[in-house]
């Protein structure tokens, strides 16, 4: 087997980080409606609040579970749009603060995906019924299964921690492993792109990028062990402030990317990239 010189998630990160841009300074490559630009699925401009812990990516990582990344995207514009619709008949919005949001793509769903709505979306989202869930996120199959996923992760979320700002704060990956159809990488998802926890994903690009290497791991912890490896000298890659969480991100990121545009693993292909 090939074997590349690369035996730390530090030394991955340099070696990719030549070769693939996922976004600016403000950007964690998945984008949300708040990016301020998005191409390809990639977030390349962050928005101003990039930093702050997000409801969507929680609800987009039971979306996006066996299926495409635009089919979960889909699903979750749909479901926002709902929200909105919810939202502005009780509250007759002003049309003033959603202009604030003119620059983004969606401004009526970047402007509710602000911190002040989570708890109004997670209230509307308990009281949706299954149906209407379903007929929303028909796009990223198995609809009937992630909406009652979604309820009950909602439900959960306010039952146990009275709201979404709490649960930001103290909820750990137990308590996540812990909900129906949340597993090791929806787990990492949520603590890392929706918390903004110092987490690393790991997916199934991950484990052939990282068997192509000579590193062959079948347990998720020995896979983000060694993705974390050095990774908190990577500061001095880049010629910004960035936290740790973010590197995380960005570096799952660059994993896809590579293994979207080449064959899943090859790494002997990078070297021509």
């Amino acid at each position: 087997m090939y074997k590349c010189k690369i035996s730390n998630g530090y030394e991955l990160l340099s070696f990719l980080k030549a070769h693939y841009c996922v976004g600016d300074s403000a950007s964690w490559w998945w984008p949300s409606f708040q990016s301020k630009k998005i191409k390809d699925g990639i977030e390349i401009c962050g928005g101003l609040y990039s930093s702050a812990p997000n409801l969507s990516f929680c609800l987009a990582s039971i979306l996006g579970q066996n299926t495409r990344y635009s089919n979960a995207w889909t699903s979750l514009i749909n479901l926002y749009s709902y929200f909105f619709d919810m939202l502005d008949s009780m509250y007759s919005f002003n049309r003033s603060d959603v202009l604030a949001f003119h620059n983004y793509e969606y401004p009526n769903l970047a402007f509710i995906s602000s911190s002040k709505w989570h708890d109004c979306l997670l209230n509307i989202i308990c009281n949706m019924n299954l149906y209407t869930m379903a007929r929303l996120i028909s796009s990223s199959g198995f609809y009937n299964q992630k909406s009652h996923r979604i309820i009950l992760l909602s439900r959960n979320i306010l039952y146990d921690f009275g709201g979404f700002d709490r649960f930001a704060r103290e909820v750990d990956r137990t308590w996540l492993l812990e909900q129906k159809g949340i597993g090791n990488e929806s787990a990492s998802s949520i603590l890392n792109y929706a918390l903004k926890r110092d987490e690393i994903v790991v997916d199934k690009y991950t484990q052939k990028l990282l068997a192509s290497l000579g590193h062959e791991y079948i347990k998720y912890e020995d896979m983000q062990a060694f993705l974390r490896e050095n990774l908190d000298n990577a500061r001095n890659l880049y010629d910004f402030d960035i936290s740790l969480a973010q590197i995380m991100a960005r570096l799952h990121g660059k994993i896809v990317e590579h293994c979207k545009r080449h064959k899943i693993g090859n790494f002997n292909t990078i070297n021509n990239v």
